[in-house]
């Protein structure tokens, strides 16, 4: 990630050496996915901390792949074994949202075929119950958590989850409004459900960027269709610049999944 990083800054300085530099660094991502990540059949890949990685599984780092999305798809066999691998991560409890490594996980439905999923886990990890099996301090299994992971009380978070620079409540605060980013520095956010009926955020003195719910209920977690400025919105995300263009975003709620053939995906790609 962090030679990613690197690339696009450079991308914007037009030094275009050393962008090229970085970024096939950050292809080599492959090859350690493939040595430790691709076989889930190994008996330590739940296990807190193994092969050295820090406060996560191999189960949880296998998908911090924010900036190559296409590429993470084809490595895993193609969008129906990756749907299978994502699945399993969130059916058997799996994810961990104490720590950082995979809190773009919820998100990664997007670039598939059955993007409502990922309004549905967004939606569960932010409002509702869930059982969370892994700490700082534990195994899985071990003194598991079941409960909401944000609530408005003083030490609301899961036990040894902390902000992190401010890490936790962001996700939180960008969930609740609507909008969250698959990949940080990259200015595009997936869409979802907010948790409230309106929210407004000042975009320059003189501009707002308002997201709207039509149909508001807490048990209404999926997009039904959405309208920029009063014209049908048909895609799955939003930019960084049509927010700061200002203007109301409205999403229409519903309680059962919708899927929309027309509706444009946005995914992450290393290709040149």
């Amino acid at each position: 990630y962090d030679n990613w990083a690197l690339s696009e800054i450079f991308k914007i300085q037009n030094n275009k050496e050393k962008a090229s530099h970085y970024l096939n660094k950050a292809l080599e991502y492959k090859t350690y996915w493939n040595k430790d990540f691709k076989d889930l059949s190994k008996n330590d890949v739940d296990r807190m901390q193994a092969r050295g990685l820090y406060q996560g599984t191999i189960w949880q780092y296998r998908w911090f792949v924010p900036y190559d999305f296409k590429g993470l798809i084809e490595l895993d066999g193609g969008e129906e074994n990756y749907l299978k691998n994502l699945d399993q991560f969130f059916e058997r409890d799996l994810y961990n949202h104490a720590n950082e490594p995979d809190l773009q996980a919820p998100l990664m439905y997007n670039v598939t075929k059955v993007g409502y999923k990922s309004q549905d886990w967004m939606h569960q990890l932010a409002a509702d119950t869930v059982i969370q099996n892994y700490f700082n301090d534990n195994s899985r299994g071990i003194g598991s958590f079941i409960g909401k992971i944000y609530q408005n009380k003083s030490q609301a978070y899961v036990r040894t989850m902390d902000d992190d620079a401010g890490a936790m409540s962001a996700w939180y605060v960008f969930t609740a409004s609507g909008f969250s980013p698959p990949c940080v520095g990259w200015p595009v956010y997936y869409l979802n459900v907010p948790l409230f009926k309106s929210v407004t955020y000042k975009v320059k003195a003189n501009k707002t960027f308002k997201v709207e719910v039509e149909n508001f209920s807490l048990k209404n977690k999926y997009i039904k269709e959405v309208f920029l400025n009063g014209k049908k919105f048909n895609k799955n995300y939003i930019t960084q610049d049509e927010i700061n263009a200002g203007g109301v975003l409205k999403i229409v709620a519903s309680a059962t999944p919708t899927l929309v053939s027309d509706t444009e995906n946005w995914i992450s790609s290393l290709e040149k």
